[in-house]
């Protein structure tokens, strides 16, 4: 997109043309914690796909080609071995081991259930060391954890709650945009900034985990970041009812 439509003549035509330009640009956003949520950056420019483990011990996230892993809530973070051409959309548990899917799956309506399954790697040191896994079940036995819904212990379900838009007024096809986070018992979370949604996720302790991309100035046909592309992860403070 062009910064000027008219070349500016004067000094003083300057720089109110600059002017106009600053006030146009997306401000870049600081990642802080807030009274409710962690708030941890990720270090590279892609979206958190997905999370496992504990902010208060060893955090693992994905971002579809990288693994990385902090134990001191995203202050640093270490990058695991994985290396393959696969990207990651979730992680699965099966006793000791922690499992990378390797594939999204999506069933019905764009606001219907979104799942990560294909176990193709695994870790036994809960994501910094990664071998091919083999899983002789595959087929209708074959693990899905389910992405943009889940369950908190009390019973309670967490969506994400989208908002779709036509892309023209008789169009079939839609602008799909994540606007925030409902419950069963009709309660609302929204996060303290825009953002696309990718998934969520529950530690022992009932804090919810919200996977995201980064900060987003601008939607739909205008789909911009305020700043850095880098994902952000969102752990509640208190435990979720």
């Amino acid at each position: 997109m062009k910064r000027f439509l008219l070349p500016c003549l004067t000094v003083l035509l300057f720089g109110a043309c600059t002017k106009n330009a600053d006030d146009a640009a997306p401000t870049k956003p600081e990642y802080v914690d807030t009274a409710d949520w962690y708030v941890l950056k990720a270090p590279d420019n892609r979206a958190i796909e997905a999370v496992a483990g504990d902010v208060d011990g060893t955090l693992t996230i994905t971002t579809m080609f990288h693994i990385y892993q902090t134990k001191d809530r995203g202050k640093t973070w270490q990058v695991s071995d994985y290396a393959a051409s696969r990207g990651i959309v979730g992680f699965g548990v099966a006793q000791d081991t922690l499992l990378a899917l390797a594939m999204g799956m999506h069933i019905g309506a764009p606001t219907d259930q979104t799942y990560a399954t294909q176990p193709s790697f695994a870790s036994l040191d809960q994501g910094a060391t990664w071998v091919p896994y083999r899983d002789r079940r595959r087929g209708s036995g074959e693990l899905r954890v389910c992405r943009n819904q889940v369950t908190a212990p009390s019973g309670t379900e967490y969506r994400i709650e989208y908002l779709l838009t036509p892309k023209t007024p008789t169009s079939t096809s839609y602008y799909v945009e994540t606007i925030g986070i409902r419950t069963s018992t009709g309660r609302q979370l929204t996060l303290p900034q825009s953002h696309t949604i990718t998934s969520l996720a529950f530690d022992a302790q009932a804090r919810l985990y919200v996977t995201a991309s980064g900060a987003l100035c601008g939607q739909r046909e205008q789909y911009a970041y305020c700043g850095s592309s880098n994902g952000v992860l969102y752990v509640s403070k208190k435990a979720q009812r």
